[in-house]
């Protein structure tokens, strides 16, 4: 994980605007085919024209709209919609839009309700990301069928170019499995309480942190952020100006150190563009094709040897952070080189060469010189098959690029190679490794000629100077991912907002509260409307050690005293310890509806977890009082996790009790207990629950 300090050095800089203007006469791509406009309201429709061009919009029910372009050739207009009636023809719904010249018309339009779904990873979190990453995905895609619940993805691409291709999507098995899990539970379960079409606008990008996702205004106005933003700071501009920077800079250190820059495929949502890209990345020679030969000498190389042998907890020799410290910022990702040789004396079948828990970020495999797989997407299993016409009698070699474009990277899982006659072992000590190319400007790679006992010896200069070379498409930069992952959305009509987000701000948990509340004000003046604010608090995670995840979780929870309308769903039972993507996203996603049911559509249902209120000292116990017990307070098995301390802060484990609404809590070490504390760590599992089976969020009194 970044620091917050670096994190900003991360600035984006697209070769192609995810803003730039455009003439045509067109919509933006979120009003298409299959759009849910939501209901009762005057919604915002938006495209392009000829300058000062007449825009005229007729709709099935009866509006017509009229307004005209501006001198950039800009418009927009306010369409009202009727509340949903269920006798309404809504599969035949559409509208008209035409600047006098051409018309444009968008049709299967359904009015009901409609909500942004937004945030990192686990809101971004796919139906079928992976096998068995959400609970009972198979069964629930292939039930999914529903034309009432709909899906528009903002790409995760920051040129501004593929949301073109981007559809309004229905639930059914064959769409499903694309949706936001988060997202499409929350949707699931508002529409079989209302009864009426639900539409979700998800714009989301894993490992996004909160600053990415605010304006440039809202930024210099926060005293956490605008030290780090120009005072006449531009997007647009910006990202121009350090292009040139930036490509100066590589110009240098090209000439300096005689590194070579490779172009690199962008990652890309689009199935079909990434398929292009990923044959790319097969094709792509990075001057490292006699890597992969019998012959090809890599005495020079150095033997894997693991030293930290952890990854989060889990034993894994093949990860970099096995091998590599923190301090080893230049060695930490970039492309690396594997090379094994294996002894083989059956050649009657194939085998198979299995990583089951991925490669970090991607990899092509070869065997004896062929490649076997070509796979991206770090957590995604590996399994290649190795013919028989291609195996030698004795020493065969295996050579693997991984390439990792950022954070932890290496071997998930050991390597298993087998056949229906058996297994051959495949240690990572036995596997000599060379570390190829520095990953730089987001679709470069920077290859060089050092050996790793060169690459410990780098000067300071060199150090300074690679560091320089800032990612292009970095979604971390100055409100990367306001402007080019928002604004193609906004401000579309939506009743409010459900967010899952914190995850990647760990670090600066100090500052979160204001500016998560800080981005809420700034999406609500960007919609010009006081929209509900819905959100998730971050699950339990065996996270680093010099971080506290807990304390994230707190700054969560106090948003709920200086931003009025929001609501928090607590995850304190779902977590998983060695996974920061609970498979459980079914209650994460009905939970967030909970809110939304009992504030924007008056149901009668519970919505929060009990939040620690106060506590007060009697005697050698402490009794703790919570908000939202409903019908009292219960445990989940013994009631474990919390902890008292004295005047002097240290915390020692406690017993607790349930007494109806409050919890009495002692320790035999604390005779006198000032403070409480429950779930208080990086990785806990909540033992406290309402009556309604919603769980407590983790607190610390001091």
């Amino acid at each position: 994980m970044k620091t917050y300090s670096s994190i900003f050095l991360l600035i984006i800089i697209s070769i192609i605007s995810c803003n730039s203007p455009k003439t045509e006469f067109s919509l933006v791509p979120i009003f298409s085919n299959k759009m849910v406009l939501q209901q009762a309201q005057s919604n915002a429709i938006w495209g392009t024209s000829a300058p000062f061009s007449k825009i005229t919009l007729t709709s099935s029910w009866g509006e017509q709209v009229i307004t005209q372009a501006n001198d950039s050739g800009s418009w927009s207009l306010q369409l009202p919609t009727p509340a949903y009636n269920k006798s309404m023809n809504t599969e035949g719904l559409s509208f008209m839009v035409s600047d006098g010249n051409s018309t444009i018309e968008i049709n299967d339009i359904l009015i009901g309700e409609v909500w942004l779904a937004s945030g990192q990873s686990n809101m971004q979190w796919f139906m079928n990301q992976c096998d068995g990453c959400v609970i009972n995905q198979d069964e629930e895609i292939k039930n999914s069928a529903n034309d009432m619940i709909r899906m528009f993805s903002v790409p995760q691409d920051l040129t501004g170019e593929s949301i073109k291709f981007r559809k309004w999507l229905s639930a059914n098995p064959e769409n499903t499995g694309s949706f936001s899990a988060t997202a499409y539970y929350f949707a699931k379960k508002l529409h079989n309480k209302l009864d009426m079409p639900i539409g979700i606008v998800n714009t989301s990008w894993g490992g996004t942190r909160v600053e990415a996702w605010m304006s440039p205004q809202k930024l210099n106005s926060l005293d956490e952020t605008k030290d780090l933003i120009p005072n006449d700071y531009s997007f647009l501009d910006y990202q121009d100006f350090l292009k040139k920077q930036n490509d100066s800079i590589a110009a240098s250190i090209n000439e300096k150190y005689g590194y070579q820059m490779f172009n690199v495929p962008h990652w890309s949502e689009e199935k079909e563009i990434w398929n292009k890209l990923s044959k790319g990345w097969e094709d792509l020679d990075l001057n490292d094709r006699s890597f992969i030969n019998d012959e090809y000498d890599d005495s020079s190389w150095d033997f894997w040897n693991p030293s930290l042998n952890n990854y989060n907890g889990l034993k894994c020799d093949g990860r970099f952070e096995a091998v590599f410290n923190e301090s080893d910022r230049l060695l930490s990702d970039g492309v690396y080189w594997f090379r094994t040789s294996i002894n083989i004396s059956d050649l009657s079948k194939d085998y198979i060469l299995q990583v089951e828990k991925g490669i970090d970020d991607s990899d092509q495999t070869y065997f004896n010189g062929k490649l076997i797989g070509n796979t991206f997407g770090w957590n995604l299993e590996r399994k290649y098959t190795i013919p028989k016409n291609i195996l030698k009698k004795g020493r065969n070699i295996i050579a693997i690029r991984v390439t990792d474009t950022g954070g932890g990277g290496g071997f998930n899982s050991p390597i298993k190679l087998y056949n229906e006659n058996g297994q051959i072992n495949v240690s990572f000590e036995s596997f000599k490794y060379k570390h190829h190319g520095f990953i730089s400007n987001g679709s470069n790679i920077i290859v060089h000629n050092y050996n790793n006992d060169e690459l410990y010896k780098l000067d300071e200069e060199k150090r300074i100077d690679i560091s320089k070379i800032t990612p292009f498409n970095s979604p971390n930069g100055f409100s990367a991912m306001y402007e080019c992952m928002l604004t193609p959305v906004m401000p579309y009509g939506v009743r409010g907002v459900i967010w899952y987000q914190g995850e990647s701000n760990v670090d600066n948990f100090h500052e979160y509260t204001n500016l998560f509340s800080g981005m809420i004000d700034d999406w609500r003046s960007a919609w010009g409307v006081d929209l509900p604010f819905y959100y998730a608090q971050i699950a339990p995670f065996i996270y680093e050690k010099n971080l506290s995840s807990q304390s994230l979780r707190d700054a969560q929870t106090k948003v709920l005293e200086t931003t009025q309308n929001t609501g928090m769903a607590v995850l304190l039972d779902i977590g998983e310890e060695y996974d920061i993507h609970p498979e459980n996203k079914k209650d994460v996603g009905e939970r967030l509806s909970l809110h939304a049911l009992k504030n924007e559509y008056n149901f009668d249902v519970i919505a929060n977890g009990p939040l620690y209120k106060s506590h007060v000292r009697k005697g050698s116990r402490i009794e703790v009082s919570f908000d939202h017990v409903a019908d009292g307070l219960v445990s989940d098995g013994p009631l474990t996790g919390f902890e008292v301390a004295g005047n002097d802060g240290v915390f020692h484990s406690a017993k607790a009790v349930i007494s109806y609404d409050k919890i009495i809590v002692s320790s035999k070490k604390v005779m006198s207990p000032a403070h409480v504390r429950y779930g208080w760590k990086n990785w806990f599992v909540g033992t406290l629950f309402n009556s309604e089976g919603l769980p407590a969020s983790s607190f610390s009194s001091m």
